[in-house]
């Protein structure tokens, strides 16, 4: 089919007469060959008055094509013009043609001829049509002609800016070039003009954007580019086709106009809300670990700058840096409070440590980790240093001086029930499996204190998880086989003569077959141990349940901590472990669930102590002992006949409730004894807190939902929008705590039809104290000149929306409803 019989086809869907002008006769052949169903053809040569009777009288609903050769006869010697202008005329030149294509009216023929290098294309003609509206006009069609050359789906100067600036960062004129050949360059940066007030005879986007950038960066200057340029910006770090070219851009115009100089003197209050360059944060960051190390700043200070870059473009990329700094600071602010704690009794400590200070040891543990993963960057390096000078000596030794002296005068080993880890099994375990209840024991090995503190938190925040933590003190010393051995049921435990094995009731503890063995002999159900390993292998539900049936009782053992820490070659990656343990166990939690578990305690064999620096001699304690040594430690010396000096402190086996003639030397404070080829950073086995002091994680399922998340208001003094900031009070109803989550919300102001008209606000609202009013967050909203040019009087909403889990979508949380009347005067900047 031609185009002209495919145009004319078309056509006659909706009209009834064709007036078909050929002047030229060019087209005289074409018109001969046409056939179209129900349509008849007519050559019209001066017999019009017979043509209007038989088209209006004889066959007033038949469909006629008529075809005039020709000059076209003026309106008052046109015998036809009041049929020709009730129906339809078809032109055949090449304008009409692309015209008719896309469904405009001829009077549009010169905005075709003006581009027509636009209109030669049928893809670009096609995609033109998809973006018309009834009633567009030339501005309406000019402007989605730069959305198809710029190829967006948005019709909106701004995306043109935000896809034209993305080009350019990758070095691609394309667009420069295909304005200048369609001839929409002037018309482009006519718009540009009109909308930010940018003033350039020979306008580029690169220059452009950097008045851009200069309008507002905070220590940048104004020029004369309206406010809204504020809003091209924000909008662009939102788009998610976009956002990554904004940083490349930023990155080129950072050094173009010196940014790194102009920050050079700048304060953080200066420019801790700017969210334009990557120097910024750099920026930020130096000067709080410059201000941390002199300890210039209270932490609370600390944490409220941090939390204001959290919301910033280039967080995510730095988030480690700002997490070290988090970290850091509440660590020398904690060891300034409580470093040198002293008490009268060994309880005082324990109860104090439990309650309190292992936070010292979680944020020292949460620094290496987050410092780590910023491959401990140069930049922390004096704080990582000022960290490990505070965090080792004046936390570590001062604080484990002060608890020598309790140790100092145990004449025997804490055994108290309620506490003793000799006696977990029954005081904890007994009776939950007298009453047939089945119940899953996790040991994680090393898995210290301050760790089940965070399981604790991880799992209460985890929907129908009920967990609650107490601690025990470990057996001393403070060793993986003696601290397995005591997790068991027993009455007695002994060493294996000449080793540091331990037995229980006389039998082999070492092993799961050893350990299962013990547990079938003693426990009074059906029980078994298992590796964690082999545990998760299992599929929850067939072979799993299968499993579990079997048993009353199941002790999980996994040795992911310890394993990394007690080798010297990756000793330096135990707080990674200790992250891995964290997502393992939950994994492990949630299968057990899944397998109809509902009761579960996860605990451990013993701590540790962890120094991430390399240790210094006087780390080190030379010990003059003599005796049979069994087994020789960092931390301990197992032997029979042992005499020691000041360096440890001696024990007889009945002494630690081990029934078994051997004594045993255990090094004082943090002090390490010299070994050969034994790791030296990560130790455990003596009688400090971090080493004794245990987790007993209970848990539970419950059988409705047992969390919920923070509820977000706004204060809302008016339902008027009258000008183009909108400030608005954000409040977080609640505080953060054990069952009450966190909310992350962005927020924009949409118009009813789906336009966002404003920059979006993004928080995550964490607030774990203070009062309704101390949980207010602003933010000033800026609005685009739509709000007071096309909706202006319009309703609009504050759309308020949630990320989706387990994705990159949004989803709406709240809205609340506003007026637009902005004066017109609005839209000036002020003179």
């Amino acid at each position: 089919m031609s185009k002209v019989k495919e145009a004319l086809v078309k056509r006659f869907e909706s009209n009834r007469i064709i007036f078909w002008y050929d002047e030229k006769e060019e087209l005289l052949e074409q018109f001969n060959e046409i056939s179209i169903e129900n349509v008849e053809k007519i050559h019209v040569q001066g017999n019009e008055f017979a043509i209007k009777h038989k088209i209006n009288k004889q066959f007033p609903t038949g469909k006629f094509l008529l075809y005039f050769t020709g000059v076209k006869p003026a309106h008052e010697e046109n015998w036809l013009l009041d049929m020709e202008l009730a129906h339809h005329v078809f032109y055949t030149d090449q304008e009409a043609i692309f015209l008719q294509e896309i469904g405009l009216g001829y009077h549009f023929k010169e905005l075709v001829t003006e581009h027509m290098e636009f209109f030669k294309a049928k893809d670009r003609r096609l995609k033109l049509k998809e973006f018309l509206g009834a009633g567009d006009e030339h501005q309406a069609i000019r402007y989605k002609m730069l959305a198809v050359t710029f190829g967006t789906e948005n019709i909106s100067l701004v995306t043109y800016i935000h896809a034209h600036g993305s080009s350019f960062s990758d070095g691609n004129e394309k667009f420069d070039k295909d304005l200048d050949r369609y001839n929409l360059t002037d018309y482009y940066w006519g718009e540009i003009k009109r909308k930010y007030n940018y003033q350039n005879e020979n306008p580029s986007i690169y220059d452009f954007l950097l008045e851009v950038f200069t309008t507002n960066f905070s220590l940048g200057k104004d020029t004369g580019l309206v406010k809204e340029s504020r809003l091209l910006l924000s909008l662009w770090k939102d788009t998610i086709q976009y956002r990554e070219y904004f940083g490349k851009l930023s990155d080129k115009i950072a050094e173009d106009i010196d940014v790194e100089t102009k920050l050079n003197n700048a304060t953080i209050d200066e420019i801790i809300n700017d969210d334009l360059f990557r120097l910024v944060d750099r920026k930020v960051i130096h000067q709080l670990i410059q201000l941390i190390n002199s300890e210039g700043i209270s932490n609370e200070k600390v944490i409220q700058y941090v939390k204001q870059r959290e919301n910033k473009y280039w967080f995510g990329e730095v988030e480690s840096f700002y997490q070290s700094i988090v970290y850091a600071s509440q660590l020398i602010t904690l060891v300034r409070k409580y470093g040198n704690s002293k008490y009268t009794s060994f309880e005082e400590g324990t109860n104090d440590y439990t309650s309190n200070l292992h936070q010292i040891d979680m944020v020292y543990r949460k620094f290496v980790w987050s410092y780590r993963k910023t491959s401990q960057n140069k930049i922390l390096s004096d704080l990582a240093l000022k960290v490990e000078k505070v965090y080792s000596n004046d936390w570590l030794l001062i604080y484990n001086n002060n608890w020598q002296k309790i140790i100092d005068n145990l004449p025997t080993w804490y055994n108290k029930p309620t506490f003793s880890q000799s006696h977990f099994f029954n005081t904890h375990v007994k009776p939950v499996v007298e009453k047939k209840q089945r119940l899953f024991v996790i040991i994680s090995d090393a898995f210290r204190y301050e760790c089940g503190v965070e399981l604790t938190k991880r799992l209460q925040s985890e929907n129908r998880f009920e967990a609650s933590i107490s601690h025990m003190v470990s057996t001393l010393p403070s060793y993986t086989q003696l601290g397995m051995a005591a997790l068991l049921p027993h009455k007695e435990l002994s060493f294996q003569e000449g080793t540091d094995l331990v037995l229980a009731d006389g039998v082999s503890s070492s092993g799961i077959q050893g350990r299962t063995k013990i547990l079938q002999a003693n426990s009074g159900v059906r029980a078994t141990a298992i590796k964690g390993e082999d545990f998760m292998k299992m599929n929850s539900a067939k072979e799993g349940r299968d499993f579990v049936k079997q048993y009353e009782l199941i002790y999980i053992y996994h040795n992911r901590i310890d394993k990394t820490g007690d080798d010297k070659t990756t000793e330096e990656k135990v707080f990674e472990a200790v992250e891995e343990e964290f997502l393992f166990l939950m994994e492990m939690l949630r299968k057990i669930y899944n397998m109809n578990g509902n009761n579960m305690i996860v605990t451990s064999d013993h701590g540790f102590i962890y120094q991430h620096n390399e240790l210094s001699e006087s780390d080190y304690s030379d010990s003059d002992h003599t005796g049979d040594v069994w087994k020789e430690n960092r931390r301990f010396i197992i032997g029979k006949n042992l005499s020691n000096d000041a360096a440890t402190k001696s024990f007889k086996g009945v002494d630690l409730n081990i029934k078994s003639e051997a004594d045993v030397l255990i090094t004082k404070s943090i002090n390490r004894l010299r070994i050969k080829g034994a790791g030296s950073r990560f130790i455990h086995g003596g009688a400090t807190l971090q080493e004794i002091v245990v987790p007993l994680v209970k848990i539970s399922m419950a059988r409705k939902d047992t969390t919920t998340q923070v509820d977000i208001d706004i204060i809302k003094s008016t339902d008027r929008i009258t000008t183009n900031i909108l400030a608005v009070s954000f409040i977080q109803t609640d505080v953060v705590s054990e069952q009450v989550l966190p909310r992350t919300i962005r927020a924009v102001i949409r118009t009813e039809d789906g336009e966002d008209l404003s920059d979006q606000f993004r928080y995550n609202f964490d607030i774990e104290e203070g009062s309704e009013r101390q949980r207010e967050v602003k933010h000033m909203f800026q609005l685009s000149s739509k709000a007071s040019g096309k909706y202006k009087n319009k309703r609009v909403q504050l759309v308020l929306e949630e990320p989706v889990d387990n994705s990159n979508k949004w989803k709406q949380y709240k809205e609340y409803y506003y007026t637009l009347n902005i004066s017109f005067a609005n839209d000036f900047d002020d003179f």
